[in-house]
Parts: structure tokens; sequence; C-alpha cells
């Protein structure tokens, strides 16, 4: 029988291969941390975004002279919406393991 072609782990191998998948662990729990933090940030910042628009929408409504157009701002907050929307999504769905 050959060895080289099953070698056996030594102890010491063994011992470093345990503690990077400890340091592994530890790791992808800080990232998991880190992201969940930013995806809460973003949610806050998304609501005070959609709560501005909404309010801003209801005054265009509002207004005896309905217009059809909403100012520039207010398509500029819709696409900030939907970019962090899109960024909190992505978040939730890159869970690191």
């Amino acid at each position: 029988m050959n060895p080289a072609a099953n070698p056996t782990p030594d102890a010491n191998r063994f011992m470093l291969d345990s503690m990077k998948m400890q340091e592994n662990r530890k790791l992808f729990k800080k990232l998991n941390e880190q992201r969940l933090k930013e995806m809460n940030a973003e949610t806050e910042r998304l609501l005070a975004l959609a709560n501005q628009l909404k309010s801003e929408t209801n005054k265009v409504s509002d207004n005896a002279v309905f217009t059809s157009t909403l100012s520039m701002d207010a398509v500029r907050q819709a696409e900030q919406i939907e970019k962090l929307a899109h960024s909190v999504r992505d978040k939730m769905r890159a869970v690191v393991n």
C-alpha cells in the first residue's frame, strides 16, 4: 500500500485545521453581524425616505389643482428608495456561512 495515497493527518495539522475553522466561524459571525447592522441602518433610512415621499405626494394630491407631475426631488427620492430596497434585499440574501 502506498502511504502517500492516503496520508494520515498528524496531530499538529489537525489542530491547525481546527483552529482555522474556529477563526473562520468567528470571522463569519462578525461579517453577519456587520451585514445585519448595515441592513438595519439602510432599512431605517428607507423608512424615512418613504415617509418623506408619502408626505410630499400627499401635499400634491391635497392641492386644489392636482398636477400629474411630481417634483424632481420626489423622483430622486423614489430612485434612492429603490436603490436602498435593492441593497437591503441583496444583504438579506447574502448570508455568510
